[in-house]
């Protein structure tokens, strides 16, 4: 990108624009289109940028002086907006997105855009570049600077796609820009829910997507997305990375973030780790970025939960309400049922390996019993817990709790996914049922949960020993 911006205006890509964007025009579709228009056809916004910028885009942004629909008769297409008339056709690998110029010319269209170097347009017909805005210097600087506030604010998603420029390509981020975000903040509130999610969730999906969060931290964008944010701020911690809540909660995102680029120093079995972690909960949501929310949410619940006990700061039950939080944050942003489950999961359960490793040895029951109650999501809840006490105690506290997060995990792969011991009770509900002469109920759900955990155990191997031992329990009054 660094290369591509320094050479901007000498490399052999910018001097034939013509030639590059031929491969668009040729497209079927496309090829029509421009055929049957008899007024301006202009290629805009990120498909000018990233060919200025050497990297090939599948999506194509196309405006019409004329009404596209028209000009799409003969292709298969579908309405995003059909009264700003904005139309998609998917053709092939590419996303080609066709519009109706806004207002009366391609310089009044490009003066409505988010930014300038995304208000650069190519004129098909006339094979040359528009640019009012002196989009190419900045371009050339590699400098983010928005056209106004005021096209801020007329589509407030413009604010998290200005940190999710300002990470990927990178470029510097102006000042007076800079300034206009934190201004604009609070217009987020009024951003579709589902754009909201996916504009976040592309941020979350950059492997240090860590700075972007900061940045919306530090200009008080992330409170307005997750309010409860907004209370964590001044409530002191003292943990070994972030003086108050809100910036422990940003380190334990950016340690998630650690975690995940080096997973393959931390486990042995580091394949197996990445299917789970890379494997998707919904369209275009993968378990690593709800293992990044849950960093961000796993002691929202602190402020309600704090309380001076005994001169000491105390947050009892934080993690169960945090989980209550978390589901609404899910609920707010679209989520499906499927990753609610998750990131609440995650949160509920973020002190469980702590618990485990205060006794010093974790038994094979309780490994058992960890896995059959969060599945793959305790091993996204170890990594959880790694992170969190990587941001809370520094090496030290990491290297004290890794040993016991890295028998958890190997006990999962090695053994809890091998043996059915650890996951199937050797007789089903109805036989117990059967057997004990007991009604369908909670009971029943009790004593598997007791059979399971003696299977784990090695205490029972047969269905004889199943037998006696569940006799045994209502005998002694385990119900």
């Amino acid at each position: 990108t660094f290369l591509a911006l320094s050479t901007i205006f000498t490399s052999p890509l910018f001097l034939s624009i013509t030639a590059c964007m031929k491969e668009y025009t040729e497209l079927e579709p496309l090829r029509k289109l421009i055929k049957e228009s008899k007024k301006g056809v202009f290629f805009v916004g990120g498909t000018v940028r990233d060919y200025l910028l050497n990297k090939k885009t599948k999506d194509i942004d196309l405006v019409t002086e004329e009404d596209p629909e028209k000009l799409l008769k003969d292709a298969s297409f579908f309405p995003l907006d059909k009264e700003r008339k904005i139309f998609r056709i998917i053709y092939q690998d590419y996303i080609i997105d066709v519009a109706k110029l806004q207002g009366n010319s391609i310089i009044e269209d490009l003066k409505r855009r988010d930014f300038t170097i995304n208000a650069i347009a190519y004129d098909i017909k006339q094979k040359k570049i528009i640019d009012p805005l002196n989009g190419l210097e900045d371009l050339r600087k590699g400098l983010l600077k928005a056209v106004s506030f005021e096209n801020l604010i007329e589509d407030p998603i413009r604010i998290l796609r200005a940190v999710r420029f300002w990470l990927f390509y990178p470029f510097r981020l102006e000042k007076k820009t800079k300034s206009y975000l934190s201004e604009a903040a609070d217009h987020i509130t009024k951003t579709a829910s589902e754009r909201l999610k996916e504009e976040l969730f592309k941020i979350m999906a950059h492997p240090i997507s860590y700075k972007g969060i900061y940045l919306m931290y530090e200009l008080k964008i992330l409170d307005y997305i997750i309010p409860e944010f907004s209370k964590c701020r001044g409530l002191f911690q003292g943990k070994f990375l972030g003086i108050d809540l809100a910036e422990h909660l940003i380190y334990t995102y950016k340690s998630a973030e650690v975690l995940l680029k080096f997973i393959h120093y931390f486990w042995e079995d580091f394949e197996s780790m990445l299917s789970i972690v890379n494997s998707a909960t919904e369209s275009n949501i993968e378990k690593k970025q709800i293992l990044k929310l849950s960093a961000l949410l796993h002691d929202i619940a602190k402020p309600k939960t704090f309380l001076i006990r005994n001169n000491e700061y105390t947050f009892w039950g934080h993690d169960k309400e945090g989980a209550i939080i978390a589901e609404r944050v899910a609920e707010r942003l679209k989520l499906s049922n499927k990753t609610k489950k998750s990131l609440s999961s995650l949160v509920s359960n973020h002190m469980r390996l702590h618990l485990l490793a205060r006794a010093g040895e974790i038994t094979d029951k309780a490994k058992g019993r960890f896995f059959r109650q969060l599945g793959e999501d305790g091993v996204m809840t170890v990594l959880l817990s790694l992170a969190d006490t990587l941001a809370s105690s520094g090496e030290s506290g990491f290297f004290y709790i890794f040993p016991f997060a890295h028998e958890l995990i190997e006990f999962y792969f090695n053994s809890f996914l091998k043996k059915e011991a650890y996951q199937k009770p050797i007789l089903s509900g109805y036989e117990i049922m059967d057997i004990l002469n007991i009604k369908p109920g909670p009971q029943v759900g009790k004593i598997i949960k007791l059979l399971l955990d003696a299977q784990a155990e090695g205490k029972v191997k047969t269905k004889e020993e199943a037998i006696r031992f569940i006799k045994e329990e209502i005998k002694n009054g385990k119900r």
